[in-house]
Protein backbone atom coordinates (compact mmCIF):
# COMPACT_ATOMS: atom_id res chain seq x y z
CA UNK A 1 0.00 0.00 0.00
CA UNK A 2 1.50 3.34 -1.01
CA UNK A 3 1.54 6.50 1.14
CA UNK A 4 -1.34 8.12 -0.76
CA UNK A 5 -3.57 5.08 -0.23
CA UNK A 6 -2.72 4.98 3.49
CA UNK A 7 -3.40 8.70 3.83
CA UNK A 8 -6.79 8.29 2.16
CA UNK A 9 -7.79 5.55 4.61
CA UNK A 10 -6.55 7.41 7.69
CA UNK A 11 -9.60 9.68 8.17
CA UNK A 12 -11.93 6.69 7.89
CA UNK A 13 -9.85 4.67 10.36
CA UNK A 14 -9.73 7.61 12.77
CA UNK A 15 -13.51 8.08 12.53
CA UNK A 16 -14.04 4.37 13.24
CA UNK A 17 -11.66 4.53 16.20
CA UNK A 18 -13.59 7.51 17.59
CA UNK A 19 -16.87 5.65 17.10
CA UNK A 20 -15.44 2.58 18.84
CA UNK A 21 -14.34 4.77 21.75
CA UNK A 22 -17.86 6.22 22.08
CA UNK A 23 -19.46 2.76 21.78
CA UNK A 24 -17.21 1.29 24.47
CA UNK A 25 -18.00 4.21 26.81
CA UNK A 26 -21.75 3.80 26.23
CA UNK A 27 -21.54 0.06 26.85
CA UNK A 28 -19.58 0.58 30.06
CA UNK A 29 -22.19 3.08 31.25
CA UNK A 30 -24.91 0.46 30.70
CA UNK A 31 -23.07 -2.45 32.35
CA UNK A 32 -23.39 -3.54 35.96
CA UNK A 33 -20.32 -3.82 38.18
CA UNK A 34 -20.54 -7.62 37.92
CA UNK A 35 -20.61 -7.46 34.12
CA UNK A 36 -17.63 -5.09 34.06
CA UNK A 37 -15.72 -7.41 36.40
CA UNK A 38 -16.39 -10.45 34.20
CA UNK A 39 -15.30 -8.59 31.06
CA UNK A 40 -12.17 -7.32 32.84
CA UNK A 41 -11.22 -10.90 33.77
CA UNK A 42 -11.71 -12.07 30.17
CA UNK A 43 -9.66 -9.19 28.76
CA UNK A 44 -6.89 -9.79 31.28
CA UNK A 45 -6.77 -13.48 30.33
CA UNK A 46 -6.58 -12.47 26.65
CA UNK A 47 -3.70 -10.09 27.45
CA UNK A 48 -5.35 -7.03 25.92
CA UNK A 49 -5.96 -4.89 29.00
CA UNK A 50 -3.90 -1.74 29.29
CA UNK A 51 -3.97 0.85 32.06
CA UNK A 52 -7.72 0.23 32.26
CA UNK A 53 -9.71 -2.74 31.11
CA UNK A 54 -10.85 -1.08 27.85
CA UNK A 55 -7.54 0.57 26.98
CA UNK A 56 -9.32 3.94 26.97
CA UNK A 57 -6.15 5.89 27.77
CA UNK A 58 -4.16 4.19 25.05
CA UNK A 59 -6.98 4.60 22.53
CA UNK A 60 -7.45 8.27 23.42
CA UNK A 61 -3.71 8.89 23.02
CA UNK A 62 -3.82 7.38 19.51
CA UNK A 63 -6.91 9.45 18.63
CA UNK A 64 -5.27 12.66 19.85
CA UNK A 65 -2.03 11.95 18.01
CA UNK A 66 -3.90 11.21 14.77
CA UNK A 67 -6.05 14.33 15.17
CA UNK A 68 -2.98 16.45 15.82
CA UNK A 69 -1.17 14.98 12.84
CA UNK A 70 -4.19 15.55 10.60
CA UNK A 71 -4.74 19.04 12.02
CA UNK A 72 -8.38 18.06 12.54
CA UNK A 73 -8.74 19.17 16.14
CA UNK A 74 -10.02 22.71 16.68
CA UNK A 75 -7.82 24.77 18.99
CA UNK A 76 -10.54 24.78 21.63
CA UNK A 77 -10.64 20.99 21.65
CA UNK A 78 -6.94 20.21 21.52
CA UNK A 79 -6.28 19.26 25.15
CA UNK A 80 -6.48 15.61 26.19
CA UNK A 81 -9.03 16.47 28.89
CA UNK A 82 -11.26 18.28 26.39
CA UNK A 83 -11.04 15.47 23.87
CA UNK A 84 -11.92 12.93 26.55
CA UNK A 85 -14.86 15.07 27.65
CA UNK A 86 -16.14 15.40 24.07
CA UNK A 87 -16.00 11.63 23.67
CA UNK A 88 -17.84 11.21 26.99
CA UNK A 89 -20.52 13.67 25.82
CA UNK A 90 -20.88 11.78 22.56
CA UNK A 91 -21.18 8.45 24.39
CA UNK A 92 -23.85 9.87 26.69
CA UNK A 93 -25.77 11.30 23.74
CA UNK A 94 -25.66 7.92 21.98
CA UNK A 95 -26.98 6.31 25.17
CA UNK A 96 -29.81 8.88 25.42
CA UNK A 97 -30.76 8.19 21.81
CA UNK A 98 -30.85 4.44 22.48
CA UNK A 99 -33.00 4.93 25.57
CA UNK A 100 -35.37 7.13 23.56
CA UNK A 101 -35.66 4.43 20.94
CA UNK A 102 -36.46 1.84 23.63
CA UNK A 103 -39.18 4.11 25.02
CA UNK A 104 -40.70 4.51 21.56
CA UNK A 105 -40.74 0.72 21.06
CA UNK A 106 -42.47 0.16 24.41
CA UNK A 107 -45.01 2.88 23.72
CA UNK A 108 -45.78 1.46 20.28
CA UNK A 109 -46.53 -1.88 21.93
CA UNK A 110 -48.79 -0.05 24.39
CA UNK A 111 -50.65 1.66 21.52
CA UNK A 112 -51.22 -1.72 19.87
CA UNK A 113 -52.62 -3.17 23.11
CA UNK A 114 -54.89 -0.14 23.58
CA UNK A 115 -56.26 -0.64 20.07
CA UNK A 116 -57.22 -4.21 21.01
CA UNK A 117 -59.28 -3.16 24.06
CA UNK A 118 -63.03 -2.95 23.44
CA UNK A 119 -65.54 -0.45 24.83
CA UNK A 120 -65.36 -0.41 28.63
CA UNK A 121 -63.56 2.45 30.34
CA UNK A 122 -63.44 4.70 27.31
CA UNK A 123 -62.44 7.74 29.38
CA UNK A 124 -59.60 5.86 31.07
CA UNK A 125 -58.41 4.52 27.72
CA UNK A 126 -58.48 8.02 26.24
CA UNK A 127 -56.38 9.34 29.14
CA UNK A 128 -53.86 6.49 28.81
CA UNK A 129 -53.65 7.06 25.08
CA UNK A 130 -53.12 10.80 25.61
CA UNK A 131 -50.34 10.28 28.17
CA UNK A 132 -48.66 7.64 26.02
CA UNK A 133 -48.82 9.93 22.97
CA UNK A 134 -47.13 12.72 24.94
CA UNK A 135 -44.47 10.30 26.19
CA UNK A 136 -43.83 9.11 22.64
CA UNK A 137 -43.34 12.69 21.48
CA UNK A 138 -40.94 13.35 24.35
CA UNK A 139 -38.95 10.24 23.47
CA UNK A 140 -38.75 11.41 19.87
CA UNK A 141 -37.55 14.85 20.97
CA UNK A 142 -34.94 13.19 23.22
CA UNK A 143 -33.58 11.22 20.30
CA UNK A 144 -33.45 14.31 18.07
CA UNK A 145 -31.59 16.26 20.77
CA UNK A 146 -29.15 13.40 21.28
CA UNK A 147 -28.47 13.25 17.53
CA UNK A 148 -27.84 17.01 17.52
CA UNK A 149 -25.38 16.65 20.42
CA UNK A 150 -23.52 13.86 18.63
CA UNK A 151 -23.29 15.99 15.48
CA UNK A 152 -21.96 18.96 17.45
CA UNK A 153 -19.36 16.84 19.23
CA UNK A 154 -18.19 15.31 15.95
CA UNK A 155 -17.82 18.81 14.52
CA UNK A 156 -16.00 19.99 17.64
CA UNK A 157 -18.74 22.57 18.22
CA UNK A 158 -19.38 21.49 21.79
CA UNK A 159 -15.89 22.50 22.85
Amino acid sequence: MNAATRAGAAPELLAELKHAHAIIKAMLNAMTIQQKSKVHEQLDKAGVSGEGMTRANERLAVIEAADAQAGAVPASASSPATNARLLDIEAQAVDIGAQGQDIEILLQALFEKLDDIDGGGALALAAINCFATCAARNASLMREAAADIVALVREGGAA
